[in-house]
């Protein structure tokens, strides 16, 4: 079993090398999320009030610069508040602490915070901003059906999530579509029950222009915005699941668990759409597949992969 690549289409990458990515997509993000704010801002004042230009943008870098901070510093919070996960204690939870710490110190990283949730199906998730602040949440149906074999499988695939830093940018940009989202619906209800939306006989063509561009990229920005969450998600996962193996040195353990979360006939686990992208497999399950709405890829195709390492 060799240095695990992120795709076999493209070509060798080391972990090293993602992780630097990351770091720079995460900057990017944050960079990118307040220029559409800006920009939204500055269309919002062409087409209301193009004398307080000045002011519109400021707020809107203000309201965008703040949310790059709070996606970066509580998106862990957020995330295991969102999927109703409680601090596993050693008295309670002592095998799944013992296979956190020995996982973390075969990937070499500190022991993450340990969370359980209290739900039936199979799963698991990693949340955070770098190795040093950083959760794995695993819901206790894992830990009924696992052996410590495919248990160790999956919290090695969590924890390369941690090390990779897949966990700050995929919580960033969970946040960055849910502040898209409040924007527009923000500054659709200004024009709805707002009084500053200028009468039609005061608009010249450049305000009507710049209306036009607004709504187009209210429309749109949410939408490109989650489609790139979610190609990032399934890539993310193929590259994960090679690094578990790696740091486990076992592929067919975690094979093996995405097996027995294919074939769990209990009940569906329900958490917020905000959050599914970050469990181990999604648990909805008709969004493991190769479609453009899917966050994870397929199962089977995850298990062939390991089973060919």
């Amino acid at each position: 079993m060799g240095v695990p690549a992120v795709a076999p289409t493209e070509g060798r990458l080391s972990l090293l090398d993602w992780r630097a990515a990351n770091v720079r997509a995460s900057w990017l993000l944050a960079l990118g999320i307040v220029a559409v704010f800006a920009g939204i801002g500055y269309l919002l004042a062409i087409a209301l009030d193009p004398s307080e230009w000045f002011t519109y943008l400021l707020v809107a870098v203000l309201v965008a610069g703040g949310q790059s901070f709070v996606a970066y510093r509580f998106s862990d919070r957020m995330a295991l508040a969102a999927s109703g996960a409680r601090p596993a204690t050693i008295e309670e939870e002592r095998y799944l602490v013992n296979v956190c710490e020995a996982v973390s110190i075969g990937a070499g990283v500190p022991v993450p915070d340990v969370y359980v949730i209290d739900a039936e199906l199979p799963n698991a998730f990693a949340t955070g901003r770098d190795p040093e602040h950083s959760a794995i949440a695993v819901t206790s149906g894992m830990l009924r059906v696992l052996d410590r074999q495919e248990l160790e499988g999956v919290v090695a695939h969590e924890m390369a999530h941690i090390k990779n830093l897949d966990i700050r940018f995929a919580s960033m940009l969970a946040a960055t579509v849910g502040a898209v989202v409040l924007l527009r619906d923000l500054v659709t209800r200004s024009f709805r029950y707002g009084r500053r939306t200028p009468r039609r006989s005061s608009r010249n063509s450049g305000q009507v222009v710049a209306l036009v561009v607004l709504v187009v990229a209210l429309v749109l920005a949410p939408v490109l915005v989650t489609l790139l969450r979610l190609a990032v998600s399934r890539r993310r996962e193929y590259l994960a699941d090679a690094t578990g193996a790696y740091i486990t040195r076992n592929p067919e353990g975690l094979a093996r668990a995405l097996e027995k979360i294919r074939d769990f006939d209990g009940p569906p686990m329900e958490v917020s759409q905000g959050v599914q992208h970050l469990f181990f497999t999604n648990p909805q399950f008709r969004l493991n597949g190769a479609g453009l709405l899917a966050t994870h890829p397929p199962i089977e195709e995850r298990i062939d992969r390991l089973r060919r390492m």
